[in-house]
């Protein structure tokens, strides 16, 4: 695969990267909110979206694309990012696991004052759908961009040969954009297992990250309990919260919270004053 993409002139690639993300986005978008309607008992918040949602992210969505087409058109165009011969599936791991620690940092360092101006965007939807995953700014995007392309960029520099595999780089691209789109939609689809510590580590249920739009402070990973855990950043009541929307009870205001979660410390801690 990667020599098909190197083979490609510039204006094919363009049109290969765009039907790409333009492609998956709709299909994880669609498939989100098809989640939602065939599973009412399923909904994670019974709280109404904001005045206009659904049109500030589809905005944060173009200018979320608007920064990945052309910065992956670029790596891809001009060899920045060289492939080679190996395991894709070791690629997919180091990929998966390179870049939870990358994103935790990112979104610890987004949830500074210093940097919060430029997080405020995505954290306009309160109550997720499937189009807050890739509803952010200019600068968010450029971070996620820095961890799908410059990283591994660098990493494939450390030898002669590039230890990134095309296959299980595209394979962990698919994977995370599918899965953020996906996982914002506002419907609990995660078992009792991933409840489990060992499980939530790789696949937390889809409360975990909705309680990150509730609250603001905690639960920073990317789909993983384990830095959280590390960092003591995760809350102590989304194993409750989760049987509870298993259960049929869908949380009745972003303020719940379960016996094992105490109050705010105070407000001013989010970008809506609470």
């Amino acid at each position: 695969m990667g020599a098909w993409l190197a083979s490609l002139s510039l204006a094919t690639l363009m049109l290969v990267v765009a039907g790409y993300y333009i492609g998956l986005s709709a299909l994880a978008s669609a498939l989100g909110f098809l989640a939602e309607r065939a599973l009412p008992r399923r909904r994670i918040w019974d709280v109404p979206l904001a005045r206009g949602q659904y049109g500030f992210e589809l905005l944060g969505n173009l200018k979320f694309l608007a920064v990945q087409l052309p910065i992956a058109t670029a790596f891809l165009h001009f060899g920045w990012l060289r492939f080679g011969e190996g395991s894709a599936l070791l690629t997919f791991v180091g990929m998966y696991f390179g870049f939870q620690l990358y994103y935790y940092g990112l979104h610890r360092a987004l949830h500074h004052r210093a940097l919060i101006r430029f997080h405020r965007w995505h954290h306009r939807s309160r109550v997720t759908t499937p189009l807050s995953g890739q509803s952010m700014g200019y600068v968010e995007a450029l971070g996620y961009a820095v961890g799908y392309f410059a990283i591994p960029a660098l990493c494939a520099q450390l030898g002669d040969a590039s230890p990134i595999v095309a296959e299980g780089w595209l394979a962990y691209l698919t994977f995370n954009i599918f899965g953020n789109i996906f996982g914002h939609a506002n419907v609990e689809l995660g078992p009792r297992t991933t409840t489990w510590r060992l499980v939530s580590i790789f696949q937390p249920p889809y409360v975990y990250h909705a309680l990150h739009h509730a609250r603001w402070l905690g639960h920073y990973g990317f789909a993983s309990t384990g830095l959280d855990r590390v960092f003591r950043s995760e809350f102590a009541d989304w194993r409750e919260l989760h049987a509870r929307v298993l259960g049929g009870a869908s949380l009745p205001s972003l303020k719940f919270r379960g016996a094992g979660e105490p109050p705010p410390r105070g407000a001013g801690h989010g970008p809506h004053g609470d």
